[in-house]
């Protein structure tokens, strides 16, 4: 059914984001107040079934409980006729599937920002009793001020009281980031499994690729290796490799049991680990992302090689002929070109060794005033 330039409750429905396997996603406006809003409407042949639009309203009240500021909000529901539609906040950016997808694996401090703001929102979440159980990057969203928020609880449930849409043997999730209870279909499914998803999550984001994914793989072949295969190694990266295992334990007793202890683990992570370009970091600052550069490789070696120069140049100055004066004063002047260029450098990237720079640039020019006080009038008075 095709809803644009239709009304729905006080919305009027102006172009489509997106479709998913149970509803649309359009973006709407407020027909009094103007605003511009996110409308996630249910499939019309799937609202005619109960059970899935219970669940579908399940989500709503869900998001509607929950307020943090990075889950979305949800600001109204809309019944009419056979429509039920969802009213959230908009948001401008990409999921997190689709930034790996552009971007390539994030680096270690990409991943640090981004991942701790989704284990904040899902530490808040279980607080709350409630269990997302669909946990994965295309409902991770990232907007257009790196803020995180958490998306579709559609198949989200209170843990601990026995209300679920579900019975004994019904899988709920997406396959690969599925917990192995999930698999077996375990009724007692609880927070753990979230921390489960979120540690494939974590694999995604670090390798650019889910474990076990595979087009050739049925959906059998891949739950079979949830159940019995540990997920494939990161070799490259020991401080997310320990933390990943540890989450995407087979038995869930032996996971994180909260995820703050999952948030405490990476919060342990050494200030100097490499990130994916070296020529840039990240600053976290009230939970703002703001990128700035580092040093870049060649500017130390360029302090390095000032410094050398200038002090060679003293040395060959000493010399008592006119020859090395000569040689002393053409590498006094190279000397001054580079620890300028160094220095220039600097300005825009921290520096541990600028002093060497400036040191290396002083002595050149020291070198070059003495060399014209003693030579340049002996010259000059023979040219005259």
């Amino acid at each position: 059914m095709e809803y644009i330039n239709k009304t729905i409750g006080k919305y009027t429905i102006t172009r489509k984001i997106g479709e998913g396997g149970m509803a649309s996603v359009y973006e709407g406006i407020h027909e009094k107040l103007g605003t511009k809003v996110a409308i996630k409407i249910l499939s019309p042949i799937l609202a005619r079934n109960p059970q899935l639009r219970q669940r579908f309203e399940n989500e709503a009240n869900f998001m509607a409980s929950l307020n943090h500021p990075h889950i979305t909000r949800v600001l109204d529901i809309e019944e009419q006729d056979e429509t039920l539609a969802i009213v959230m906040e908009l948001l401008e950016g990409e999921d997190l599937d689709d930034r790996v997808k552009r971007t390539g694996p994030l680096s270690n401090t990409e991943v640090k920002v981004i991942f701790t703001q989704v284990l904040n929102a899902f530490d808040y979440a279980h607080s709350k009793g409630i269990v997302h159980r669909d946990i994965k990057p295309a409902n991770i969203f990232i907007d257009k001020n790196n803020q995180v928020k958490i998306l579709d609880f559609g198949i989200a449930k209170i843990f601990g009281t026995g209300n679920e849409m579900t019975q004994t043997g019904t899988q709920m999730g997406t396959p690969v980031y599925m917990s192995p209870e999930q698999v077996k279909g375990e009724k007692s499914i609880d927070h753990r499994s979230d921390i489960y998803a979120l540690g494939i999550t974590l694999y995604f984001i670090l390798t650019g690729k889910a474990p076990y994914e595979s087009a050739e793989e049925s959906s059998f072949e891949i739950f079979t290796k949830i159940v019995n295969e540990p997920i494939p190694t990161i070799s490259n990266n020991s401080f997310y490799k320990a933390i990943i295992q540890k989450a995407v334990s087979k038995d869930r007793n032996e996971r994180y049991q909260t995820v703050d202890e999952f948030i405490n683990d990476i919060n342990g992570m050494p200030s100097q680990m490499s990130s994916k370009n070296t020529q840039e970091t990240v600053i976290i600052e009230n939970t703002k992302v703001h990128s700035t550069k580092t040093v870049k490789p060649e500017t130390s070696s360029l302090a390095n090689i000032a410094l050398f120069m200038s002090l060679f140049t003293i040395i060959v100055f000493l010399v008592p002929t006119l020859f090395f004066k000569l040689i002393s004063f053409i590498l006094a002047i190279l000397s001054i070109i580079l620890s300028a260029r160094a220095i220039k450098y600097a300005k825009k990237y921290p520096v541990k060794n600028n002093w060497m720079s400036i040191w290396a640039l002083i002595n050149s020019i020291l070198v070059v005033l003495v060399f014209i006080a003693l030579y340049g009038l002996f010259f000059l008075g023979r040219l005259l």
